[in-house]
Parts: C-alpha cells; sequence; structure tokens
C-alpha cells in the first residue's frame, strides 16, 4: 500500500513538473503554494493573487546582479525525500517580478547519478527564500540498502547569471527509515 502512495506522489511530481514548463494560470492552487514568502506582507508574499499579472523578470544589462543558494533540511530529509531552503538575494535595484528557478534532483544510482525529479520554482528578484520538500521512488530503498547519496541542484543548466555559481549544488547522504 505504502509503495502505491509513493507512485502516486510521484506521478502527481511528474505532472506539476511538465505543466510547469508551460505558462502558468494564477488561479493554479500548486502555483500559489510555490510562491515564496517575502519580508513584506503583501498579497503575493500569502499566496493570494495581486491585483497585476506576474512579470518574469531579467537583469536589465545581462550582468550577474543576484545570488541563488540552497541548503539542506536534514531533519526532514530521508531516503526518498530531500527537504531544502532555495535562496534568491536581491536583483537590481527596482526590478519586480518573479524568476523561474529549476530545481533537479539526482540520486546515486550503482555509482551513477541519475534525475529522479526536477520542479520550477517561481522566486521573487526582489529577493525570498523559499522552503521545498521533494520525494521520489528511490532505487536504494527497493535494494535494501540503509543509505542514499541525494544531489539536489538550483539551477542545474545555468540559466541564471550569479555572482556565485558554487552555492547551487550539494550532496547529502539521506538514511532509510525502516
Amino acid at each position: 500500500m505504502r509503495f502505491y502512495k509513493i507512485a502516486a506522489l510521484l506521478g502527481m511530481l511528474l505532472l506539476i513538473a511538465a505543466t510547469s514548463d508551460c505558462q502558468m494560470n494564477r488561479d493554479t492552487p500548486t502555483l500559489a503554494s510555490k510562491l515564496p514568502r517575502t519580508n513584506d506582507n503583501n498579497l503575493i508574499g500569502q499566496g493570494q493573487q495581486p491585483s497585476t499579472p506576474v512579470v518574469i523578470s531579467n537583469p536589465f544589462n545581462n550582468q550577474a546582479v543576484s545570488d541563488l543558494s540552497i541548503v539542506a533540511d536534514p531533519d526532514n530529509t530521508t531516503c526518498n525525500q530531500i527537504s531544502f531552503l532555495v535562496t534568491l538575494t536581491a536583483s537590481t535595484v527596482g526590478s519586480t517580478g518573479y524568476q523561474p528557478v529549476k530545481v533537479r534532483v539526482l540520486e546515486n544510482r550503482l555509482g551513477t547519478p541519475t534525475a529522479v525529479a526536477e520542479l520550477t520554482l517561481l522566486m521573487p528578484v526582489s529577493g525570498g527564500s523559499l522552503h521545498e520538500t521533494i520525494g521520489f521512488v528511490s532505487a536504494v530503498s527497493s535494494t535494501g540498502s540503509m543509505n542514499n547519496d541525494i544531489t539536489i541542484s538550483a539551477d542545474p543548466d545555468n540559466q541564471l547569471k550569479e555572482t556565485n555559481e558554487r552555492n547551487n549544488q550539494l550532496t547529502i547522504n539521506a538514511a532509510c527509515q525502516g
């Protein structure tokens, strides 16, 4: 029964990931859950509809002016789910809108890093953080191993121009609970 729940969760994640590459409608419930909290108390930070449309923004001069970083949440990470915090520092002064950020999860399968999940998050260009947990079907748990090396990578295809590209990826050795 647990396998079916995990498979259903993976199916839903794949469906969400597939639709995230498309133009998202502001009325989509999954989009509201991906809007990060910001320091101000406006409607956008609360995951509610603003009176203006979402604007995807790029730096005006194509130079690196912001930084993206990722930090693991080991207390909520297991061999078949990873929990993490993605932070985008503020971009150019006066920039508004959201920056799409792709996050990819890799599992070390027989010594080969294999992509097991991918998600696109919308981060405010004015800066902010987003805590996320991604579950996936792990090959390690089916082999009876007690540990799993999971790599999480923000902006794996280097689509964002950043001041520091070295803080976008990390690997964590997660314990299987059984």
